[in-house]
């Protein structure tokens, strides 16, 4: 039925700015409803902080190698902080979720950390729920920084792992072998109480089948909360991809490859008291992870920091650099198509809610393909849901970019 793969949800989402772009907007709109009463009295917080000390060589993520000390970049972002406290909209909202991306979010020494932690905490009305999650890498994790990270409510942190493979690690590029992973993650676990969760990666180079269920197996053993899993991505301009065009790397993707290692994975870790949060996602049930649940929805969130992206009301933004930023309002339909892909990332989905998203005319052409992917045995149909097989979570975000292109061109059609 699929001939190409799309492998997550940025790519479902890269299609609908394709094919419906948004109007772009003047500073002066994003200020005006900055000025108003939100309809909503939630909202999530996004911090970016685009450095790293040391590149992954699959990563062409909007980050840079740090080369010099970050206090400015720390002052930056607190005075970002306090800016917002000032906005109406800001002021009548409640913070349900924190997330601090980059880069490497614990790069900062434990001083800047407090900085930026306290400024935080005295510039927003958090709730006493808040998820708090911050990425990180192993080596910038010291027992330091994560008491003043757990003092400050950082509840969750994502630990990019990617592979416990010696091998894999060193193609990679990530620090440490299997042993001193496993150690840190266990001291880590030792001393901190909020949910421990990873990142793997399957499918890179020469990845045996061995190789990936090692992966499931010391998760599973380690007691990690969740685990976000991805097949290998070679995006233009990281260094595997230099290094193949080069000819210093081979690599030939085999879709029939990607998916025996995908579903090995899926495998283990569910017959092992893990269950689907969302198609990349599995977890032991302790972690919600709200923050990606409240993007899925196109809830308002405040984004803070260079590269940083977010949406207030109908209008998203991104922040290019520490002056400019720029700003595109949603129609009612893109809005709909973005709230449809964040509705598929779902291992069971609601036949309501996509007519609801869909309208009653487009519904019949998008049940179509739900009635061919079912023949697939990518899917199967209860009352008034459908939940997706191991094949259809694999094939998940290819099924999600043909129900939106078919929903973009319906329309476009009927206009």
């Amino acid at each position: 039925m699929f001939e190409i793969r799309y492998k997550s949800h940025h790519d479902v989402k890269n299609i609908i700015t394709k094919l419906i772009p948004n109007k772009m907007v003047t500073p002066f709109s994003f200020n005006r409803v900055m000025k108003q009463k939100p309809k909503d009295s939630t909202a999530d917080i996004y911090v970016h902080t685009p450095y790293c000390d040391t590149i992954c060589s699959f990563c062409n993520m909007n980050r840079k190698k740090v080369d010099n000390n970050l206090d400015s970049y720390v002052q930056y972002l607190c005075k970002e902080f306090e800016k917002y406290k000032n906005r109406k909209y800001v002021q009548e909202k409640t913070i349900d979720t924190i997330f601090f991306g980059g880069g490497t979010p614990t790069i900062y020494s434990a001083s800047q950390l407090e900085t930026i932690l306290s400024s935080l905490k005295n510039n927003f009305n958090i709730s006493k729920n808040c998820e708090f999650t911050f990425e990180s890498t192993l080596h910038n994790l010291t027992p330091e920084k994560l008491c003043i990270m757990e003092k400050y409510g950082v509840n969750r942190i994502s630990i990019g792992v990617q592979t416990f493979s010696d091998r894999g690690r060193k193609l990679l590029n990530r620090t440490f072998d299997q042993k001193e992973v496993i150690n840190r993650l266990k001291d880590i676990k030792k001393s901190y109480s909020g949910l421990i969760c990873i990142d793997i990666i399957y499918n890179y180079l020469d990845e045996t089948i061995e190789e990936v269920t090692k992966d499931a197996e010391i998760a599973i053993e380690l007691g990690i909360d969740s685990i976000s899993f991805y097949s290998l991505m070679i995006h233009k301009g990281s260094k595997i991809s230099k290094d193949l065009e080069n000819n210093k790397l081979s690599f030939d993707y085999h879709i029939r490859r990607d998916k025996e290692l995908h579903n090995k994975f899926l495998e283990v870790t569910l017959n092992n008291g893990f269950s689907l949060l969302e198609l990349t996602k599995i977890t032991n049930g302790k972690d919600t992870y709200g923050y990606i649940q409240n993007i899925n929805s196109c809830k308002d969130l405040i984004a803070i920091g260079v590269g940083a992206g977010g949406r207030v009301d109908n209008i998203e933004y991104y922040n290019m650099n520490k002056l400019i930023s720029f700003y595109s309002q949603d129609s009612d339909f893109s809005y709909k198509a973005k709230k449809l892909s964040g509705l598929l990332q779902y291992p069971k989905v609601n036949l309501t809610e996509i007519r609801e998203l869909t309208g009653d005319d487009i519904y019949p052409s998008i049940l179509g393909i739900l009635q061919e992917c079912e023949r697939e045995d990518f899917l199967e149909f209860f009352e008034n849901s459908f939940k997706y097989t191991v094949d259809g979570i694999f094939w998940g975000n290819t099924i999600a970019a043909a129900i939106i292109t078919k929903m973009i061109e319906e329309y476009k059609g009927e206009n």
